[in-house]
């Protein structure tokens, strides 16, 4: 059993600062900088991270220095040591423990992993192999990526739409759970759902007139 748990944080206003400004720093950056307020310390950058710039902040120095590390992380909720120097990456994650930020690290097991992501909106996915082979976890999101079809986001919608209204106008816990479980074994409905969300839509409310109709 792998000692990480699996968890989805909402980094809103949350500060991530990355030290390194390579390869592996932009593709941090990228991902980081849709959900958190993002600072890159290095040297020099890449091409991709300078086109960030406006969604993360660039932090050019003559040398990432202990106390450089220190003035940066201050504050910080995570910190990625992305450098090219693995002894340079394990002072980086020191400081940042001391500061109690939460650490990344690019060359070694750390207590955050970034796992492999499907993001579709309604339906996210985590994939990780604990840092053991960041390439299987790219072939199963992959794999995956052609399972998950439009039409498993277009149920995530509908089944929060159908959880709305059944905690309105059913009581039962148990009866709610079993509607939900139905209409997501209804073959009619998830091909409706190829067609338009409306039909299946419509499909779906009858599971609910069904239960008032049998109730009443």
């Amino acid at each position: 059993m792998s000692r990480h748990l699996p968890l989805f944080i909402d980094l809103s206003d949350r500060k991530v600062v990355i030290f390194g400004g390579g390869s592996v720093g932009e593709r941090k950056a990228t991902l980081f900088s849709k959900h958190a307020k993002v600072v890159v310390v290095s040297r020099e950058f890449t091409d991709g991270l300078k086109n960030l710039e406006g969604r993360v902040d660039l932090v050019q120095v003559d040398e990432i220095r202990e106390e450089v590390v220190r003035s940066w992380v201050e504050g910080a909720f995570l910190v990625i040591p992305a450098t090219s120097s693995a002894t340079l990456n394990r002072m980086i994650a020191r400081v940042a423990v001391s500061e109690r930020a939460l650490v990344n690290s690019v060359d070694e097991v750390s207590e955050v992993i970034v796992p492999s992501i499907i993001d579709y909106g309604e339906i996210t996915i985590a994939i990780s192999t604990s840092a053991s082979s960041p390439a299987l976890s790219r072939y199963i999101r992959e794999k995956l990526e052609r399972v998950i079809t439009p039409e498993f986001v277009e149920m995530a919608r509908l089944q929060k739409e159908l959880r709305r209204i059944l905690k309105r106008d059913v009581k039962s816990q148990r009866e709610r759970r079993e509607i939900l479980w139905e209409v997501l074994n209804d073959d009619a409905i998830w091909e409706a759902l190829k067609e338009s969300h409306e039909k299946a839509w419509r499909l779906a409310k009858r599971y609910v007139t069904k239960r008032d109709v049998a109730g009443s």
